[in-house]
C-alpha cells in the first residue's frame, strides 16, 4: 500500500484545484454566452426582403423609398408617405419583429389621421443592412430623425416620435437628445430584463441579459408631452410593466388603457377611440410646440 505524504499529495490537490475552477469559470462562461445567443435570437427578430407586402401604394398609401446613413455607415431604408392635409410628422419605430413591410394597416390608421409618416427599418431588418444591436438601433433611430429634418424638411416642432414595444425604448433614446413636439410609447417595457423574465419565467435570460434598453431611467429626464398606450391583455409585455413605466415618466403626460387590447392588435381593439385619442394628443403637442 502506498501511503501519500502531505508534500507529495499538495501538489496533486492544487493541480486539481485550478483545474476545477478554470472548469468551473470555462462553464459559466460557456453558459453566459448561450444565454447571450438566446436573449439575442429572443430580442432581434428581423424579417428580410422580400419577405413581407413591400408595394404600399396597392393598399392606398403613397409612399416613396428612401434610403439613407447612419454615422457608423450602415444603409438604412425606409418609406416616406406624405400627407396632402398633413398635421404633423410621425417617425414610427416598429417592435423588434419582421419589418415595416408587415405593419402596412398600422401605417394605414395612422395616415388616416392625416399626419405626413417616415417609418424605417432598423440595421438588419428589411433592406436596411448590417446586424441589429441595442446601440445601433439607437444610431437608427437618430439617423432617420436627422433624415426627416435635412432632406425632407420636416421642421422638429412637428416631429412626434411614436415607437411601439422595443420601439417605444429606441423612441424614449431619441427623445433624450433630439427636439420633437411628443412622443408615443406603445406596448412598452421597463428594461430588457424585466420583459425577459415576464415573457420566459423558466429560462434566467434575463440573469445574463446584455442589452439593456433602461426605458426606466430615461423617461424621467424627458419633459417633452408623452403617451403611453397599453393593451389590457398585453400577452407579450404585460399591463404592469406599461404602468410603471408611466408612472417613471416625468410629467406632462398621459395613460390610455386599451380594454381587451393585446400586444399587436390595439389599433384593432382601439377603434375610432384610439385614433380620436391620438390626434387630440398630436394637435395638443403641436400646439404646445408653437408657443415655444
Amino acid at each position: 500500500m502506498t501511503v501519500e505524504t502531505e508534500r507529495e499529495a499538495r501538489p496533486g490537490r492544487v493541480v486539481g484545484l485550478a483545474l476545477s475552477t478554470m472548469a468551473l469559470g470555462a462553464g459559466m462562461a460557456a453558459a453566459r454566452y448561450l444565454l447571450d445567443r438566446v436573449q439575442h435570437s429572443r430580442v432581434f427578430l428581423p424579417d428580410r426582403f422580400p419577405n413581407g407586402i413591400w408595394n404600399p401604394g396597392a393598399f392606398g398609401l403613397p409612399a416613396e423609398d428612401h434610403w439613407f446613413s447612419t454615422q457608423d455607415g450602415m444603409r438604412l431604408h425606409g418609406w416616406w408617405v406624405p400627407h396632402p392635409k398633413a398635421r404633423g410628422t410621425l417617425l414610427y419605430c416598429h417592435g423588434n419583429t419582421g419589418s415595416i413591410a408587415h405593419r402596412i394597416g398600422v401605417f394605414s390608421k395612422l395616415w388616416s389621421l392625416e399626419t405626413n409618416l417616415f417609418a424605417f427599418d432598423y440595421r438588419g431588418y428589411g433592406r436596411s443592412t448590417g446586424q441589429p444591436t441595442e446601440e445601433g438601433l439607437y444610431l437608427d433611430v437618430r439617423a432617420a430623425y436627422d433624415h426627416l429634418t435635412r432632406h425632407l424638411g420636416c421642421r422638429s416642432e412637428e416631429i412626434l416620435l411614436f415607437g411601439h414595444s422595443l420601439g417605444g425604448a429606441v423612441a424614449i433614446d431619441c427623445a433624450l437628445d433630439r427636439r420633437m413636439a411628443g412622443l408615443v410609447a406603445q406596448a412598452t417595457f421597463t428594461h430588457i430584463r424585466d420583459a425577459a423574465r415576464a415573457m420566459f419565467p423558466t429560462l434566467p435570460i434575463h440573469l445574463a441579459a446584455r442589452r439593456q434598453f433602461r426605458s426606466v431611467d430615461k423617461v424621467a429626464n424627458l419633459s417633452l408631452p408623452k403617451l403611453f398606450i397599453h393593451g389590457e391583455s398585453d400577452e407579450a409585455v404585460p399591463l404592469q410593466l406599461g404602468r410603471k413605466l408611466y408612472e417613471s415618466a416625468s410629467e406632462p403626460k398621459d395613460f390610455y388603457l386599451v380594454r381587451r387590447g393585446g400586444h399587436n392588435d390595439l389599433h384593432i381593439y382601439g377603434g375610432r377611440r384610439y385614433l380620436r385619442r391620438l390626434s387630440r394628443f398630436r394637435d395638443r403637442c403641436l400646439k404646445q410646440a408653437r408657443r415655444s
